[in-house]
């Protein structure tokens, strides 16, 4: 059942040597921020490439799956509990943790997924060694995200998300919107929140990405494409424009290598590579109870 191509194999490369490229061309003076970061929020890339295995692998059913991630320095592990097709078409709960050397989260919530459309609303803990509640300012550079002024950043955040996507001209347009509400900070600071790599001023904030997934190859395993998005933060009267590319291929019909990088286009601080998203680069691995034909990877 699985399929590999030297085709994958070249465009991964790729991509790898594609991240530093484009953080250079962000700020040629600044720092990439430390493979040690959290991983970023999702892309919004799942939908577009779903595999049709997972409509195929057995009939709808209780079921538990997972969904394990491993990207530079970090690993985020996925657990459902649903009835349906997992990783296709289900009702369910879900959790995830992540954990890096800078921080971690964990997550739970409900999902209610259909090939082409997906609703999911929960809530996340984050907590940082790195991180601390920052003062307010109108503007920050990157060296006053770092300073140690106020509380360890620690917060809940609750989630609620609509991600889409259609066909269109030999591939996927795609979108996503996503609210937070950020509680238990400490009254009078604002902070950065490591998901999204923005500074926020709590409660709220939103964020909000359209992009685009062209098919390379006649089975839709290699795909690529761009996307922009863009960040609110009602608090600060603040908004961030974000635009990059996007990969993903196909290795097997469970194991997937996934690729963005968003730099920053527009944005009221200064913090450099800290602003970007570059922390989606790695390998997913689906598993399900009752798949009918299991394989690893």
């Amino acid at each position: 059942m699985a399929r590999r191509r030297p085709l994958a194999a070249a465009a991964a490369l790729a991509a790898v040597a594609l991240v530093p490229a484009l953080a250079r061309a962000q700020d040629p003076a600044d720092l990439p921020p430390p493979a040690s970061d959290p991983p970023s929020a999702p892309s919004g890339i799942d939908l577009p490439q779903k595999r049709s295995y997972w409509a195929r692998s057995a009939g709808a059913r209780p079921f538990v799956s997972a969904l394990l991630e491993l990207g530079v320095i970090y690993f985020r592990p996925s657990l459902a509990l649903g009835v349906g097709k997992p990783h296709w078409s289900w009702l369910g709960i879900e959790g995830y943790s992540s954990v890096s050397p800078s921080g971690g989260a964990e997550y739970v919530g409900l999902r209610a997924a259909l090939p082409r459309l997906e609703i999911r609303g929960g809530a996340r803990y984050a907590f940082s060694t790195s991180q601390y509640f920052l003062q307010p300012r109108a503007s920050y550079t990157r060296r006053e995200t770092e300073l140690m002024q106020g509380p360890r950043a620690r917060y809940v955040a609750g989630e609620v998300e609509v991600s889409g996507s259609i066909p269109l001209l030999g591939g996927s347009l795609f979108g996503v919107a996503t609210g937070y509400a950020v509680l238990g900070t400490p009254e009078g600071y604002y902070l950065y929140e490591e998901a999204l790599h923005t500074v926020m001023k709590p409660p709220y904030l939103y964020r909000a990405r359209l992009g685009y997934m062209g098919e390379l190859d006649r089975y839709g395993e290699l795909r690529l494409g761009a996307a922009a998005e863009v960040l609110g933060n009602p608090g600060r009267d603040s908004r961030i424009v974000r635009v990059g590319p996007v990969l993903a291929i196909s290795l097997t019909h469970h194991l997937d290598a996934v690729g963005t990088v968003m730099v920053v286009a527009a944005t009221p601080d200064r913090l450099g590579l800290l602003g970007a998203d570059l922390g989606q680069l790695g390998l997913r691995y689906r598993w399900s109870t009752g798949d009918r034909w299991p394989e690893f990877p």
